[in-house]
């Protein structure tokens, strides 16, 4: 099994679509069995899927951090589809963040045990962690349990240093987790500009791991989270829907 935290300090750069479609292509795709993980406060992914989730009374990514739960880890999963299953996100996970810096009360190693457990018990082939902006307790305790880091990016002046802060404070993690390991930074939302041609060049002489593929920009995205469908699913032959495809095969591809 393969941990994946998704994660940019910075905000809308495309980190939950991504999750998304990840999730979705690898199930549908290449039959692969996928916990997506909700690790944001604003609950954009659990939302998505259960516009209708109340946190306040089912299981949630706040209460893997704090330690409830059925014993058995497969209780705590809500099933989206075959193959599919999600660890929804809470406004809790707000209120947890409010505590570790007021107490020093945090315990993001409950989420490393719970996926050791997924991972001896072969409950899955890919678990999914999609992290909000910053280093929050739950995107802490992700990148704790996670084998690799997707970073999705944008070309622009504030991501460059951005990425790179990323970079260095994913090699300080490394004391807590040897293993983990960036596996490229993605482009997304790539449009044919002088600013973005030279940006993309720019990036891929910085030393960081840089996937092929780029995300091309398209309304056909954000069209895709009103309906709250993937987008290979919302429009098989959009730009964006052909390129996530493809970026999936280069990734799974790097796996194999």
């Amino acid at each position: 099994m393969r941990a994946i935290a998704i994660m940019n300090n910075k905000g809308g750069v495309g980190k939950t679509v991504t999750a998304i479609n990840l999730a979705d292509i690898l199930v549908r795709q290449y039959y692969k069995r996928v916990i997506l993980a909700d690790c944001d406060g604003q609950m954009n992914l659990t939302r998505f899927y259960l516009p209708e989730f109340d946190p306040a009374v089912n299981y949630s990514m706040a209460s893997l951090l704090m330690g409830d739960g059925e014993p058995v880890w497969e209780d705590n999963l809500v099933p989206l589809e075959p193959g599919l299953n999600l660890i929804p996100g809470s406004p809790d996970l707000y209120n947890l963040d409010l505590d570790a810096i007021k107490d020093g009360v945090s315990a993001p190693e409950n989420v490393r045990n719970f996926v050791d457990c997924v991972r001896e018990d072969d409950g899955a082939d890919f678990f999914i962690f999609d992290c909000p902006p910053g280093f929050t307790t739950a995107s802490v305790g992700a990148l704790m349990a996670a084998d690799e880091v997707v970073i999705p990016m944008l070309v622009d002046g504030f991501s460059f240093a951005g990425t790179q802060d990323m970079a260095q404070q994913i090699s300080n993690l490394r004391r807590a987790n040897q293993g983990v390991r960036i596996a490229g930074v993605l482009i997304t939302q790539w449009h044919n500009s002088d600013v973005v041609r030279q940006g993309e060049q720019l990036l891929r002489s910085m030393g960081v791991p840089v996937f092929q593929q780029t995300i091309r920009r398209t309304d056909k995205v954000p069209e895709s989270t009103f309906d709250r469908q993937p987008i290979v699913q919302y429009s098989p032959g959009s730009a964006a829907s052909q390129d996530y495809r493809k970026w999936v095969a280069e990734y799974i591809g790097r796996e194999g």
